[in-house]
């Protein structure tokens, strides 16, 4: 079941994330206000997405939840600050390990992007009217030299 519905889901992202990309690299507008870090994450989001999706035909071959168990057992160490926890995924596929490596460097690097405004959970946001409008204090000329076209 979490293969066929994160498959699903993985795919709809994909399908999302793709459109993001797409106009964040190729709308004039929205590139002139975007930064360099704002491209790497989402760049970043998408090669993870991928990778991600990569694992599924890695997990078909062993469905009896073993390596899941594993990976369970891995986070909570982690998140425990466990010493030696990393040799609990030593022998599981590479395509797992840089689906996690990656993982980890997006947590490390969103803070220093527009990424952290998922914190802020801002629940007036639904109720309001009109579109957010982004500008900045930069001219237009410094903007378009940072991202030649």
């Amino acid at each position: 079941m979490a293969i066929g519905v994160g498959g699903v889901a993985g795919v709809m992202c994909f399908i999302g994330i793709t459109l993001l990309v797409h106009r964040r690299l190729f709308d004039a507008r929205i590139r002139t206000t975007s930064s360099f870090g704002d491209i790497a994450i989402l760049l970043l989001l998408y090669a993870q997405l991928t990778l991600g999706l990569a694992t599924i035909s890695v997990s078909l071959e062993h469905l009896d939840g073993h390596v899941m168990v594993t990976f369970m057992t891995w986070a909570q160490g982690i998140l425990r600050l466990q010493p030696g926890v990393s040799a609990l995924i030593a022998d599981v596929p590479l395509i797992f390990k840089v689906h996690l490596a990656l993982g980890m460097t997006v947590f490390l690097l969103f803070p220093f992007t527009r990424l952290v405004h998922v914190w802020s959970a801002p629940i007036w946001y639904l109720g309001r009217r009109g579109y957010q409008v982004v500008r900045t204090t930069r001219t237009r000329g410094a903007l378009r030299a940072e991202w030649p076209r």
